[in-house]
């Protein structure tokens, strides 16, 4: 039995975790190179066609198929700056929950039912809740998902819709599969297939065509699969689930609780959901970046299934998701438009300051950072960005990094003058002989050894991010005034005893502390 209290107050809480979630800063690193790709397209009045954002591919063939998302957000951030960009990411995403709460009443599921569905589809989607073109796709998935779901059907409809979905993201695939789905699940009741169905899910195929780059967008979705496996180790929401990563609890428990009701109820779940939710269910413990779809299939497949929940179990629930979500939360900065976990904003805002000296510098950056490191610094080149076409260097960055003369043939073999590299945590062992002959071992920070002081001298470092230049290639006035000689991170412990010796300035050190403070 329930009771109305109870009842109101499962649904303000649904509500409010469902509101949290739409209102996180945007930290999608990508989102910065679609920034710079649709100032790109507006400036020239072109889309692009080969690379223009980088001095490693230059000039090679790039399938821009999602040009219309980077126009969209081009204007936003023209309009309302990245503070606009954060508004529109929770409207865009809350508009997506819409097509699932109809499809669910359509269904018989009370509005308390509706609740608990919204609060477990912003769980599941919480890992990819930002200003993405997924979101373009997740929208469209969700309204063909509601019409296939209520046997509604027109060719007339499908061939536009796909042909705007296939010009913002290659999600539409998973429009397409939805087809597929409705389809064996009209076999396996024994149910004709209606020729509008099939003229549908053909006039949507060809609708897949109408954009600029016609049937290379279909090369461009199968290379985006066939690359997820081996770059999965690379790239964090491409790999597997893990434990590990805070932000992804929440999901965890979406998924085990979509696979308890399923099984409970696995004799009466509807055919065409179950069919389009288990394998999402599956890719998703696979790879994060299906857990909007999922989130979207598994809600309307739990609650449809499940519909006589009991009101204090969701209340439970709500409690669980509430805890499992509230130490990621917790540590995001609420009061900045864009969350600095995945973009060096203050070694790219230190670039920008030096604009004069990086000019002309080819810089070294790592690759999630290449997208903000662009938009910065409108016409300079990156090494790489975010871009399907630099998965390339994903390998051969983490060979370089594996010694100091691979380091120094990768750096040869690219002609670097700068390194925008992340603040790595790792120390090797070094041994110091004294002049009476004793000795004393030194944990020492890695860079020290892939970029020796001889040649690389490091100008700035904050928690996130290191920068060096080459000694030879800047002036040596702005060296003098920028370089950190003495002070190095995870160096602390060798410096302490060389200025227990003398060896060092104390007031140098101090000088060069304050101004490391100064950059964080």
């Amino acid at each position: 039995m329930s009771f109305p209290r109870e009842e109101g107050a499962t649904r303000a809480w649904a509500k409010a975790l469902a509101l949290v979630v739409l209102a996180l800063p945007l930290y999608n690193p990508d989102l910065f190179w679609h920034l710079s790709a649709g100032r790109e397209i507006w400036t020239r009045g072109a889309i692009p066609r080969t690379d223009p954002f980088s001095f490693t591919m230059g000039g090679a063939p790039w399938v821009d198929f999602e040009w219309l998302f980077q126009l969209v957000v081009h204007a936003v951030e023209s309009a309302g700056g990245l503070w606009g960009l954060r508004v529109f990411k929770a409207l865009l995403l809350g508009l997506c929950w819409f097509p699932l709460a109809g499809l669910l009443k359509d269904r018989g599921v009370s509005a308390t039912g509706r609740a608990l569905a919204l609060a477990f589809w912003a769980a599941a989607g919480l890992p990819q809740s930002d200003l993405r073109p997924d979101l373009f796709s997740l929208l469209f998935f969700s309204l063909l998902l509601r019409r296939l779901d209520r046997d509604e059907h027109s060719w007339l409809l499908s061939a536009p819709l796909f042909s705007l979905w296939s010009n913002l993201h290659a999600g539409f695939v998973f429009g397409l599969c939805l087809y597929a789905a409705k389809i064996v699940a009209l076999k396996l009741e024994r149910r004709a297939v209606p020729r509008a169905l099939w003229l549908e899910a053909a006039a949507a195929a060809v609708g897949t065509l109408l954009n600029p780059f016609g049937a290379r967008v279909w090369e461009v979705a199968v290379l985006h699969g066939a690359q997820g496996a081996a770059i999965s180790r690379y790239i964090q929401e491409w790999g597997a689930l893990s434990p590990r990563r805070p932000l992804q609890w929440p999901l965890h428990a979406a998924l085990a609780t979509f696979a308890a009701v399923a099984w409970r109820r696995r004799r009466e779940l509807p055919p065409f959901l179950a069919i389009t939710a288990l394998p999402l269910a599956a890719l998703t413990a696979a790879s994060s970046r299906f857990g909007i779809f999922f989130a979207a299939a598994g809600a309307a497949l739990v609650f449809i299934a499940d519909k006589k929940f009991s009101v204090r179990a969701g209340l439970a629930g709500l409690a669980a998701l509430t805890v499992l979500a509230a130490f990621p939360l917790s540590r995001v900065t609420w009061t900045r438009p864009v969350a600095d976990t995945y973009v060096a904003r203050r070694a790219v805002e230190f670039v920008v300051r030096e604009e004069p000296v990086f000019r002309d510098l080819r810089l070294f950056n790592t690759y999630e950072w290449g997208g903000y490191l662009g938009w910065r610094r409108p016409g300079s080149k990156v090494f790489g960005d975010g871009r399907y076409l630099f998965h390339g260097q994903l390998p051969e960055v983490e060979a370089a990094l594996a010694s100091a003369p691979a380091f120094a043939d990768f750096v040869a073999r690219h002609r670097l003058d700068a390194v925008l590299i992340k603040n790595y945590p790792n120390r090797l062992p070094t041994r110091r002989r004294y002049p009476d002959g004793t000795e004393r071992e030194f944990l020492r920070p890695w860079h020290l050894f892939l970029l020796p002081r001889e040649r690389w001298a490091l100008v700035h470092f904050d928690d996130q991010a290191l920068l060096f230049v080459d000694r030879a290639k800047v002036p040596a006035v702005w060296l003098a005034a920028h370089e950190f000689r003495w002070l190095r991170p995870g160096d602390e412990d060798a410096l302490a005893d060389a200025l227990g010796r003398g060896e060092v300035p104390a007031d140098g050190v101090r000088a060069e502390a304050s101004r490391a403070a100064a950059a964080r």
